[in-house]
């Protein structure tokens, strides 16, 4: 009698195991509603006093997802390369929505979207002929005040080749992020932060930026083909200080 009370019990545990796991497997399959968007940081820095940007343009080719979870299966995904998303606009003021996901719940140590861009129609902003290249992907504009109290429109075009690689992170700072399937969806924005790249160049760089346009119509524009050097310098620090908040 004793003996088999010892084996049903035996029994019994395993089944409890084996049922725990398959429901542990189960809740890390459960989708979280994820909403993919993009704005301008706002931001108060020394370069805010003379430089402000408030408004872009994308065109978003393709993106890749890639997560690292506790617990589960690490998570990779990409978007359709057939995908034809329309030129998007965004702001400090919006935050424009890019697509939007299902990823299984957990807690993610690590993510990184990578954002593929595509050309994108320029009109509106600037003429395509203005930027010595066909073939902008991004087109992100504001205005610069001299120091003589004169202002001048400056448009940073980024061209369709360059490729965003950008971690996430919480509203605090956190890398460590948890997705629950209890909250009705989460949204993943990429902040832009234009007047921060501006930090690391002087004033003086900018005052003598050549300035394209016609008078009365004038603009600084910043391109792989205008302004060169100033573009290599702010595409570096564009990429390096976006961010992808999750919240």
């Amino acid at each position: 009698m004793t003996l088999y009370r010892i084996k049903l019990v035996f029994i019994t545990l395993i089944l409890f195991i084996a049922g725990s796991g398959c429901k542990e497997k189960d809740e890390l399959t459960l989708p979280v509603r994820v909403y993919f968007k993009i704005g301008i940081s706002p931001e108060n820095s020394s370069s805010s006093a003379y430089l402000r940007f408030n408004e872009g343009q994308i065109g978003v080719q393709g993106i890749q997802f890639e997560g690292k979870r506790e617990a589960g299966e690490d998570i990779f995904f990409e978007t359709d390369p057939k995908m034809n998303l329309q030129a998007l606009e965004f702001s400090t003021s919006e935050q424009t929505l890019i697509s939007d996901f299902d990823i299984p719940q957990g807690i993610f140590n690590y993510m990184k979207w990578d954002v593929n861009l595509k050309k994108i129609a320029t009109e509106g902003y600037i003429d395509d002929d203005e930027t010595g290249s066909l073939s902008i992907g991004l087109v992100i504009s504001g205005i610069y005040k001299y120091s003589d109290g004169s202002s001048i429109p400056v448009i940073i075009a980024i061209d369709d080749t360059e490729q965003f690689s950008v971690k996430s992170d919480d509203p605090v700072g956190n890398s460590r992020i948890v997705l629950s399937a209890n909250k009705e969806y989460y949204e993943a924005v990429l902040l832009l932060a234009p007047v921060y790249a501006f930090s690391s160049i002087s004033r003086e760089s900018l005052e003598e930026a050549d300035i394209s346009g016609d008078p009365g119509h004038q603009v600084i524009i910043i391109s792989r083909n205008e302004n060169e050097a100033l573009y290599e310098n702010l595409l570096y620090r564009i990429a390096l200080s976006a961010r992808i908040l999750i919240r």
